[in-house]
C-alpha cells in the first residue's frame, strides 16, 4: 500500500533537559517504534517527531501534527519517578512557571486554549484503564521490581499503570495542546529513565502495545 493511502499516528518524544542532558529516554524508546502498524487489515503510517524542551517548539508541534489529521497522536516523556510506563489520563493548565530549554515560562503559568479557554483540567477520552490492563496483560514478562522499603504485601508492578499526574512542565503542556485539538485521539505516556527498569527496547515494546489499545479503541470509535 502506497504511504499515501495510509492512515496516520504520529508519536512523540522529548530531547535532553536538565536532570537528563545526555539522553532522553522517551525519545530513545519512540526512535525504536516499527514504521507502520497494521490493524484489521487497515495500514498506519507510525510518524516519529522529536520534540524540543521549549514551550514555543511544543506548540509548532502541535500545532503541525493537528493539521495533518491524525488518527491518534501519543506523546511519550521521561519521569525520574516512574517505576513503569505510566498512561496518563489527563492534563492541568495551570503552574506550568519552570523555565524551558531556553529559559522561557507560560504568563500566568497557563495557556489560553483554542478550543477550551482557560479549562483547568482536559480529560482524555480513551480508555486509560482499559489500555492498562490489555498492555499489562500481554506484557505479563515486563514486572518492575518494588523499590525500597520493601513490603511483603505489595505485588510487583506490571509494565504500566494508569496515572493522573502529568506535571506541570513540558509533557502535562504538550498532553494539555493536543487535548485541547481532540480528546478521543489523545494520549500521553510517561517512561522511566533508562534501564531502571526497563531497556530502551523493552519500553519501545510496552509503547507499541500502548499505540496498538489506542488503535483499537479509535478504530471502534470510528466505525
Amino acid at each position: 500500500m502506497a504511504s499515501s493511502d495510509r492512515k496516520l499516528i504520529v508519536v512523540s518524544g522529548f530531547g535532553p533537559f536538565v536532570g537528563h542532558e545526555t539522553v532522553n529516554a522517551s525519545w530513545e524508546a519512540v526512535k525504536l517504534l516499527p514504521e507502520i502498524l497494521t490493524h484489521n487489515g487497515v495500514e498506519y503510517d507510525l510518524e516519529k517527531r522529536l520534540v524540543s524542551v521549549e514551550y514555543a517548539a511544543v506548540d509548532e508541534a502541535v500545532e503541525e501534527i493537528w493539521k495533518r489529521q491524525p488518527d491518534l497522536v501519543i506523546h511519550v516523556g521521561v519521569s525520574a519517578i516512574a517505576q513503569c510506563v505510566y498512561v496518563e489520563k489527563l492534563a492541568y493548565n495551570h503552574k506550568f512557571i519552570r523555565g524551558d530549554n531556553s529559559g522561557q515560562k507560560l504568563p500566568n503559568g497557563s495557556s489560553e486554549l483554542p478550543n477550551n479557554g482557560h479549562a483547568n483540567v482536559l480529560r482524555t477520552e480513551l480508555d486509560v484503564d482499559k489500555i492498562v490492563a490489555a498492555v499489562n496483560e500481554r506484557c505479563d514478562q515486563c514486572v518492575a521490581p518494588i523499590k525500597a522499603p520493601h513490603k511483603d504485601n505489595l505485588k510487583p508492578l506490571g509494565a504500566t499503570k494508569a496515572s493522573k499526574n502529568v506535571g506541570n512542565f513540558l509533557c502535562g503542556y504538550i498532553y494539555l495542546k493536543s487535548l485541547d485539538m481532540d480528546k478521543r485521539r489523545s494520549l500521553f505516556v510517561h517512561v522511566p529513565p533508562i534501564n531502571t527498569p526497563f531497556s530502551s527496547e523493552k519500553t519501545a515494546e510496552i509503547v507499541f502495545a500502548i499505540v496498538e489499545q489506542c488503535v483499537q479503541q479509535v478504530a471502534a470509535c470510528d466505525s
